[in-house]
């Protein structure tokens, strides 16, 4: 039987996971970002309409925070990242991205994303997440008033009453249903055919995340399951969501797709997914590895080896 080596291992951390930085949560205030933007060593990666500026070597290209007065900025201007040991790295999201390189350096995560080293990633994504957070919620939820952002981007002041509100993750079970040697996937309404899948769903309030698993399977599939087993997380920044990958089994194996939720879903034998995986079979389209499906079922497949 082949063996795959696994993607999740001490060193080398789920896609998206693995943040080096330190985040500084203590050197936040005005006058110390000041200070930081202002350091020979400080540097800051670009990000244009959602995509990451992409230099030599496939890595994000870092300027100066100095190179960036008199250029256009999209609001909330820097978000500090973090510590790199004595590096302050930051993010800035610009409007004109020829005036630092062609606009197609400019390249989306979900593209580029299994190219990239997993300090990498993990820095753009976080980036990626919280400009998504200060591009959609622009007002405060309590009375409605603009809101500016503080502390380098990790918080929002309401500047009508002043309430604090801070980056919102939401948090989605993300599941592979085993019955022995066979998985369950499904396909998404809209998705390309030959795209399968892990069934996932959001966590409801009131929940908890094996909860939610077993109830998203059952409606989307007509599946019971039991003996939910959490595997790992992996943030999403797409825009800001932490997936929690589980492994169910199944109870009933009778497929019975809700076609709002699904096209299709089916069972599949280890060797077709080994097959997909090793590139010598189409039974569907293999998925990029910096989802958590691939993950879970990279996982899988060495689990059953």
């Amino acid at each position: 039987m082949s063996v795959l080596m696994t993607d999740i291992q001490a060193d080398i951390p789920v896609p998206f996971s693995g943040d080096q930085l330190d985040h500084g949560d203590n050197i936040r205030d005005p006058e110390q970002l000041q200070a930081l933007l202002q350091k020979t060593s400080a540097r800051a990666v670009l990000f244009y309409q959602g995509r990451i500026g992409i230099g030599a070597g496939g890595r994000p290209h870092r300027v100066h925070p100095s190179d960036l007065i008199g250029h256009d900025l999209m609001a909330p201007g820097p978000l500090f990242l973090g510590m790199e040991g004595e590096r302050p790295i930051f993010a800035f999201s610009i409007t004109k991205p020829e005036e630092f390189m062609p606009e197609q350096n400019f390249v989306s995560l979900r593209g580029i994303g299994g190219n990239m080293r997993p300090s990498d990633l993990a820095l753009a994504g976080r980036a990626k997440s919280l400009f998504a957070w200060h591009f959609t919620d622009k007002h405060c939820v309590a009375c409605g008033t603009k809101t500016v952002s503080r502390d380098g981007g990790t918080k929002q002041l309401c500047t009508g009453c002043g309430a604090e509100s801070f980056p919102r993750v939401n948090p989605v079970a993300i599941m592979l249903v085993t019955d022995g040697d066979r998985v369950l996937l499904g396909r998404g309404v809209g998705w390309p055919e030959g795209a399968m899948s892990a069934l996932a769903g959001f966590v409801s309030p009131g929940e908890s995340v094996e909860e939610a698993a077993q109830r998203e399977v059952m409606e989307e599939a007509g599946i019971k399951t039991k003996n939910p087993r959490y595997i790992f997380s992996q943030p999403w920044p797409f825009p800001a969501q932490l997936m929690m990958g589980l492994m169910l089994e199944a109870v009933n194996t009778d497929i019975t797709v809700d076609p709002k939720e699904l096209e299709d879903a089916r069972w599949f034998t280890r060797e077709e997914v080994l097959a997909v995986f090793e590139k010598r079979g189409e039974a569907f389209m293999r998925l990029p590895r910096q989802t958590i499906a691939h993950q879970l079922m990279r996982q899988w497949l060495n689990e059953t080896a």
